[in-house]
């Protein structure tokens, strides 16, 4: 029988880069999702009330749609089930 002995550095290598890269694409990504979202939500206000133009109401419609494709997507990569062929 062969007993494997671990050292301590051998358990804890942990690839802070990937870490790092991880942490900046999520945080590049929410505030990129919050920022269209929120400038829907802006354009969605702009006008005189019950008369808001034509091009800001499409804008409107337009981002708040990237962002609700954007939080669909996310949730397909997270749940397993949709990737089962």
């Amino acid at each position: 029988m062969i007993i494997r002995t671990v050292s301590s550095a051998d358990a804890f290598d942990i690839d802070w880069g990937s870490i790092a890269l991880v942490f900046i694409v999520a945080m590049i990504a929410s505030v990129g999702i919050v920022s269209v979202f929120s400038l829907g939500l802006r354009l969605l206000a702009t006008g005189e009330p019950g008369a808001r133009p034509v091009p800001a109401t499409l804008g409107a419609y337009a981002c708040i749609g990237v962002g609700a494709l954007a939080v669909l997507y996310g949730i397909y990569l997270v749940v397993p089930q949709f990737h089962l062929s």
